[in-house]
This record gives C-alpha cells, sequence and structure tokens, in this order.
C-alpha cells in the first residue's frame, strides 16, 4: 500500500471549534480539513489567535471539536468519552508544551519518568527509560535537579525528554525550540 492510499494517521474533516454561545460565541476553528499520515513533519503557523494552540488541543484530545470529525488511526475521537480519550494520550501521544508544565518539587528523572508511571511500567523500567530520554536531550548528570536548579533551556530539554520518553505515536510540540539555542 502506498503512502497516498495509506489511512492517515490524524483526519480532521470539517472541524469547527467555537467558545461561548450567542453573542459573546468565538469561533476559533472554522471548517479545518487536514490529513498527516505517520512519519511525517507537519507545522502549524499562524499569527496569535489564529487557532494554533486549538488546532493542538484538539489534536492531543485535551479539548474536542464542537463539529467535524477527528479520526485517528480510523478511530473517531471525537465520540470518544473522557477516560477513553486519556488512554489515548497516555497510549499514542506525547506533548512538549511551550511552558514546560514540569512539577516543580519533582526531579528531572522524575519528572520524565511521570508518563510511564501513568502507564503502569515498573519503577526500573521508569528510571532506564528516563535516563535515556535525558541522555538524548544532553541531560546526563542533572537527573536529580529540579526544574528551579535548571535554566530555561535544561527545563525544556527535560520536557522533550519527557514526551519522547514514551516513544509516542504523534509527538505535539509548542515551540518546542524556543528556549534552545541552535
Amino acid at each position: 500500500m502506498s503512502p497516498e492510499t495509506a489511512v492517515p494517521l490524524i483526519s480532521l474533516r470539517g472541524v469547527t471549534k467555537v467558545y461561548g454561545s450567542g453573542a459573546v460565541a468565538f469561533t476559533a476553528l472554522e471548517g479545518i480539513d487536514l490529513d498527516i499520515h505517520a512519519g511525517e513533519f507537519v507545522a502549524v503557523m499562524g499569527p496569535s489567535g489564529s487557532g494554533k494552540s486549538t488546532v493542538m488541543n484538539i489534536l492531543g484530545c485535551l479539548d474536542t471539536p464542537t463539529t467535524g470529525r477527528y479520526l485517528f488511526r480510523g478511530a473517531h475521537v471525537e465520540a470518544l468519552s473522557r477516560d477513553q480519550r486519556a488512554r489515548l494520550r497516555r497510549r499514542f501521544l506525547g506533548f512538549v508544551f511551550q511552558g514546560f508544565n514540569l512539577l516543580a518539587r519533582t526531579s528531572a528523572q522524575e519528572n520524565v519518568e511521570l508518563p510511564l508511571l501513568y502507564r503502569g511500567e515498573s519503577a526500573a523500567a521508569r528510571r532506564a527509560a528516563a535516563a535515556r530520554a535525558l541522555a538524548a536531550v544532553g541531560l546526563t548528570g542533572w537527573e536529580h535537579h529540579t526544574p528551579a536548579e535548571l535554566s530555561g533551556g535544561q527545563q525544556q530539554r527535560v520536557a522533550i525528554a519527557r514526551a519522547l520518553v514514551t516513544e509516542p505515536a504523534v509527538l505535539l510540540a509548542d515551540e518546542p525550540t524556543g528556549n534552545l539555542d541552535s
């Protein structure tokens, strides 16, 4: 099967997102169609207020469309319950948030282990995977430091390691290199 005929990993069809109702309703997205196939690298770009974060929240199962269809590997995400969307996130999605979202009193190692804890991985497996992920982003030796003891760039790399540690099918990143040097 060629990539052109393969079922997309992600497919949005006629996706609209409206916040509020009546006179204060705000349409953040209107009629979005998008296909993303496995292995593709896609950048969503636009000015502030253009709906980039809204698309990311929908793709990441953090929000649902007001209308339209969202299919992940052919399954209708918009029809899933909150718990089912959480399981989909836990199993298939990795997130790099612009604001890092690291736990303040938790070491870099523990922050990276967190998604594996939610998956029910053993302590030994979590430690080994987190050590590999931190090494991959150049943070060997920084495992026991809390976010307050790390620079902004180091915190960003911890967030990237946390997103990569589960080897997700999809990595969603909101300005992931904003605090990094070249």
